[in-house]
């Protein structure tokens, strides 16, 4: 086992420690996290080395919720999230190149190329997948690393230059090494369940890659792209908030609310899992049949409505009451 691994099954472990009192909750838990912490318990039973499953069960469920909900790690997990992010750098450093090109482009130098970026995206793929980008990015926003400001997981995100689905990479590099390891010890059955896991995180990034394209071409409230919100756009705005809140009664408890953190995706998660407070600067959407509406805007009491989004943005010039006889149903999600 390399020092990579090593260091990342104490990052885990650390993680698991603190965190697991609140994700042994039924409603945290994804049924896929449940197939995989079900299967790792089966074959430890068996007596076969879980340790790696273990930790990538706490990868899993990281990843899969939004950064920022982390707020107790220690310092010893500060600690082997630096080393690894530094590690990372590191073989970045090696492509004289890729680094030139991000760097140029972070100091606002230069725009790049459509061919620039495919190569960047291509080493940075590399390399996710063999350092947990998506776990380094997390418990930096919980806990951020000094001497790292200017270059993070986020920064790169932010200037379009992780390549696809890159939060999932590293996990599923690692699912399907312990498949063939399965195969090799003639375990079939259980490298099938792990092929089949992987299967569906492929499936369920696939679909958040969908919303996000979704959601874009739904939200366009700076219609005229001239970097203000114009009359009708807040408008638009609140016409939608309006529609979602319409929503809450019936779909609350269902799984079918995304969140958005600098363009990544999140979910699906019932809207009643919804920490307000830790996610109120997010964005949330229905379904990908909705525009992205400010989380804080969306889930507001009435104590709460004056800070929030909505409540800030000024009202239109000349704005006629809103005719309160709907024929519509308002809470038809079709009409999303």
């Amino acid at each position: 086992m390399t020092h990579v691994e090593v260091t990342l099954l104490e990052l885990a472990d650390e993680i698991e420690r603190i965190e697991r009192p609140r994700s042994d909750s039924p409603e945290s838990s994804s049924g896929v996290l449940r197939s995989l912490a079900d299967l790792t318990s089966a074959l430890e039973r068996e007596g076969i080395e879980v340790v790696e499953l273990r930790a990538l069960q706490v990868e899993l469920e990281v990843i899969s919720r939004p950064p920022g909900l982390m707020t107790r790690l220690s310092s010893k997990a500060s600690e082997v999230i630096r080393g690894q992010w530094g590690h990372f750098v590191g073989e970045l450093e090696e492509s004289r190149e890729a680094m030139g090109l991000i760097a140029s482009r972070v100091r606002g130098e230069r725009s790049l190329t459509p061919e620039e970026r495919d190569k960047i995206r291509a080493q940075l793929m590399d390399l996710v997948r063999v350092f947990p980008a998506g776990l380094i990015a997390a418990v930096n926003t919980a806990i951020p690393m000094p001497g790292t400001s200017w270059f993070t997981p986020w920064i790169l995100v932010k200037l379009g230059l992780m390549p696809s689905r890159w939060r999932e990479a590293h996990l599923l590099a690692r699912l399907r090494k312990q498949q063939e390891s399965l195969r090799e010890r003639g375990r079939d059955a259980a490298a099938q369940q792990i092929g089949e896991l992987v299967e569906q995180i492929e499936h369920a990034a696939e679909e958040r890659e969908a919303i996000k394209t979704e959601c874009r071409v739904l939200t366009h409230w700076d219609a005229n792209e001239n970097g203000v919100w114009d009359p009708e756009e807040r408008e638009a705005y609140r016409e939608e908030l309006g529609r979602l809140r319409a929503l809450i009664p019936r779909y609350a408890t269902r799984k079918c609310w995304y969140l958005e953190h600098v363009g990544e995706v999140y979910g699906a998660f019932r809207l009643s899992e919804i920490d307000t407070r830790r996610c109120a600067e997010m964005l949330v959407c229905f379904d990908g049949r909705s525009g992205w509406v400010a989380v804080c805007d969306l889930l507001a009491d009435d104590e709460a409505a004056d800070t929030s989004i909505v409540a800030r943005i000024p009202d239109p010039e000349d704005e006629d009451p809103e005719d309160p006889e709907d024929p519509e149903d308002p809470e038809d999600p079709e009409r999303l």
